[in-house]
């Protein structure tokens, strides 16, 4: 098949890509930036450079393409974010249905189906405009929080010693690998097996703050390593002062944060994970860790 792929060659699109090429399907790859197409040219799939807030080339992208790959990139910087991300989902909802795509794969959210309710007031339902195409063959993947996502509290833990969140080290946190997730998108593509309207979880692994800490500390040599709750409010200026804006801070990190503390993720995946893919847990992930803490 010629299927696209959005994504560049984030933490799943590259490695999705990768699977693709090996199972013989010709891969486009779409990336913002440019300085990426070489490094899509070496893994033989074509590179479409572009904008997916332009609808226009979007449509062009997704022309002539029996299948997509769908994921909404993680703009964080973008002042108002949940726009961002209905700009992008109606650009891809439209260009799919123009270009006559019948089969796509989309990486949805956990917070996704709680979107709207409390605290997730203002986080977007990454499903919404794809569910409303009635020929559309949809497979929603939903997982839990990247394993990757931990990358970002390597300066937290040289310089401060600790790593956290705001909620605390008791609280259970489902959590999903990003090869995990390449392996259901890349699986889905080969069989195509899903018709209308579908979603599958995505679960390696559920812990909590405390062996995160520990599992990590021990691969890093810090056995004493602590998971430490921040105050949303101090959470918030962080991630500011990391280049988010303070709406994306809020509603896609705080306020997840806050609905992790409440048992409301937890609680979800539990009435409704009954079918769950992946087997990557994250002993094995506080390998390639310590390798990435080491070498930065």
């Amino acid at each position: 098949m010629k299927i696209t792929v959005t994504g560049s060659l984030g933490n799943i699109s590259h490695s999705l890509t990768k699977k693709l090429i090996a199972q013989g399907h010709q891969v486009n790859v779409i990336s913002s930036n440019a300085s990426k197409a070489e490094d899509i040219r070496k893994l033989q799939a074509i590179p479409l450079i572009g904008s997916l807030e332009d609808y226009e080339f979007v449509k062009q992208s997704f022309q002539g393409s029996d299948a997509v790959y769908l994921m909404i990139p993680p703009n964080f910087s973008a002042p108002d974010y949940k726009a961002f991300t209905i700009t992008v989902g109606k650009n891809y909802a439209r260009a799919i249905q123009e270009a006559g795509i019948s089969y796509v794969v989309n990486l949805s959210s956990s917070g996704s189906p709680l979107a709207g309710q409390a605290p997730l007031l203002n986080y977007q339902n990454l499903e919404t405009f794809l569910d409303e195409l009635p020929a559309l063959n949809v497979l929603h993947l939903r997982p839990g929080g990247f394993y990757s996502n931990f990358y970002g509290s390597i300066g937290l833990i040289k310089y401060q010693g600790v790593i956290g969140n705001n909620y605390d080290d008791t609280v259970d946190m489902v959590l999903s690998h990003p090869e995990d997730i390449a392996d259901a998108a890349a699986t889905a593509f080969s069989t195509l097996a899903f018709t209308g309207k579908n979603v599958q979880y995505i679960i390696s692994d559920t812990l909590n703050g405390r062996q995160i800490a520990q599992m990590l500390g021990a691969a890093i040599g810090k056995p004493d390593l602590t998971w430490v709750q921040f105050p949303d409010e101090q959470l918030l200026q962080g991630l500011m002062q990391n280049g988010f804006s303070k709406d994306a801070a809020q509603h896609y990190i705080v306020d997840m944060g806050i609905a992790i503390r409440e048992g409301l993720l937890a609680a979800h995946y539990a009435q409704h994970a009954k079918e769950v893919f992946g087997n990557r847990n994250f002993s094995e992930f506080a390998k390639d860790f310590a390798r990435v803490y080491q070498q930065g």
